[in-house]
């Protein structure tokens, strides 16, 4: 169904109603090919995977993290590849809050669209985000350099384990709210009715996976810091609980 353009919306106004969709379940290691056939005009999904007969046909619903599929969809993919945990810009502020040339620093970043989509996984801190605090980390002496930073350049030796530093803070207070949440649910887990427990144990498993990304992301910085160099380890937590779409 096509609309007209809206005041809202870049180019066309198009959606579908496909309920039948709603009876494959998303898995994120799966490879599909869709789109519409023209000659039987139907919308077709072929699985680029193989398919035992009997099994459950999954398709991929996109390369989303688990918040968004909790989100959207109610769900957390066990393992899922692309799982991160984002750093909100209110927290970096908050951690950076003594530099006196903050507010100065975070209107650059927003102006050239560095302020949202700064994350961690389980390999360690994002290039978007590290790119962020290395601009952060720079004092005004070094503000000429603001550009070539957004494209990935690092200052000196010093401005970077300044930002390995404000990335493994980042991740402490993260993970202590990501404890204090698990706690708050096990409360309500507690006392709570069959309907509320089925969400809260996805909600469980998102926070659970949370701690595992950044547990190994620290893991990781602090390696870095012992070795010398900024060469992040993988370390996936794998005994996350099981969580599929319904």
């Amino acid at each position: 169904m096509v609309h007209s353009s809206n005041d809202f919306l870049r180019g066309q106004d198009v959606y579908a109603l496909a309920p039948f969709l709603d009876l494959l379940n998303h898995c994120p290691d799966v490879q599909v090919k869709a789109s519409f056939n023209e000659e039987t005009k139907c919308y077709e999904i072929r699985s680029v995977s193989r398919m035992l007969q009997y099994q459950q046909a999954f398709i991929n619903y996109g390369s989303h993290d688990n918040q968004r599929l909790m989100l959207e969809y109610g769900f957390v993919a066990p393992c899922n590849p692309h799982s991160v945990v984002y750093v909100d810009k209110d927290l970096i502020a908050d951690v950076l809050r003594g530099d006196q040339s903050l507010e100065q620093k975070l209107k650059f970043l927003r102006e050239n669209n560095f302020l949202h989509n700064l994350t961690v996984s389980g390999d360690g801190p994002s290039w978007r985000l590290m790119t962020a605090l290395r601009l952060l980390s720079l004092p005004q002496t070094l503000y000429r350099h603001w550009k070539a930073v957004l494209l990935g350049q690092a200052v000196s030796e010093d401005r970077e384990w300044w930002s390995i530093k404000t990335a493994k803070t980042l991740c402490q207070r993260l993970l202590g709210d990501t404890h204090m949440a698990l706690e708050q649910i096990s409360n309500l887990l507690r006392q709570c009715e069959q309907s509320v427990r089925e969400q809260l144990t996805v909600a469980t498993a998102l926070r659970q996976e949370e701690r595992c990304i950044l547990g190994s992301c620290l893991k990781g910085l602090e390696e870095s810091r012992m070795s010398g160099h900024t060469e992040l380890t993988p370390d996936w937590c794998s005994d996350l609980p099981v969580t599929t779409a319904s």
